[in-house]
């Protein structure tokens, strides 16, 4: 099926975008986790829990120092954020995850379950060691990096890891939201409908372009009319908090990059005969 150039270019729009976009969540995301790092080093701002620099929690905020401020600059972008990612990802294996089966700790939703501040930058980091930093970076513009995708084939499973993990976590917030109290006609019911319909629907890649738009805009809305009001320091103060700045723009990525060759979007596609599957995601080259 041959499509016109209207068309084509429609579908273009986004896509486009991928490049300035992945830098955009890639600066959000280094900040975000800087932050961590300034609660250990300099004591400010004020963090959610206070931990000892040798437990392996502080070991980690000690290296979110000058790993997050490397990622926000776009230095050195490809080891720094490899090592972050697995940093973050040995962690929460070594800590929440034994306190969830051992201890029934939160390690889902919200209210200060620690997945989504761990896990979302830590396999986000993985994908940029292997895709580059995007062009808005100082590894672009020294040219230290050319912006070809590293191992296309791991790249394009990292997409699709990525994707399906930021779907599932969102279903907690979702489910969270469940209470013989709730107001079916309000903003917060409106919320778990779209939190609850829109996590397996990203986590399957269907009609993920349109869904992660609409999911990043309410990730946005909910971030100012709830946690906004607390100050700019205190409104990702909370795991919470920070979680709906980290899906927000993890979402407004998929937008542009789309769900990757793995997911029901691309066999619909394929199967209509409008792309050839790909093993990879695009390239970040301007």
């Amino acid at each position: 099926m041959i499509k016109s150039p209207g068309a084509a270019m429609a579908a273009s729009i986004p896509s486009r975008w991928t490049p300035e976009l992945q830098s955009l969540a890639r600066i959000i995301f280094g900040f975000l986790v800087f932050r961590h790092g300034m609660e250990q080093v300099l004591g400010f701002p004020g963090s959610w829990l206070d931990v000892q620099a040798a437990s392996p929690f502080g070991a980690l905020k000690l290296l979110c120092f000058p790993g997050g401020l490397l990622i926000m600059l776009g230095l050195f972008t490809r080891p720094v954020a490899l090592l972050l990612g697995v940093a973050h990802l040995l962690y929460w294996l070594v800590e929440p995850l034994p306190e969830y089966l051992l201890e029934g700790s939160r390690l889902f939703g919200s209210r200060g379950a620690p997945t989504d501040h761990l896990v979302l930058p830590a396999l986000f980091f993985v994908y940029l060691s292997l895709t580059g930093p995007g062009p808005l970076s100082l590894d672009r513009w020294l040219k230290r990096d050319a912006g070809a995708v590293s191992h296309p084939r791991w790249a394009a499973y990292s997409l699709t890891v990525l994707r399906i993990v930021a779907g599932f976590l969102f279903i907690f917030h979702g489910s969270g939201k469940i209470a013989p109290t709730l107001d079916l006609t309000s903003l917060r019911a409106l919320a778990m409908v779209l939190e609850m319909l829109g996590g397996p629907m990203i986590m399957l890649g269907l009609f993920t372009r349109p869904l992660a738009f609409l999911l990043s805009g309410e990730m946005a809305f909910a971030y100012f009319i709830s946690h906004a009001p607390e100050g700019f320091w205190g409104s990702f103060r909370e795991p919470n908090q920070e979680a709906a700045i980290l899906f927000c723009f993890l979402y407004l990525f998929f937008w542009a990059a789309g769900p990757g060759p793995f997911s029901l979007d691309r066999l619909v596609q394929s199967r209509r005969g409008r792309v050839t599957p790909v093993p990879a995601p695009a390239p970040t080259l301007v």
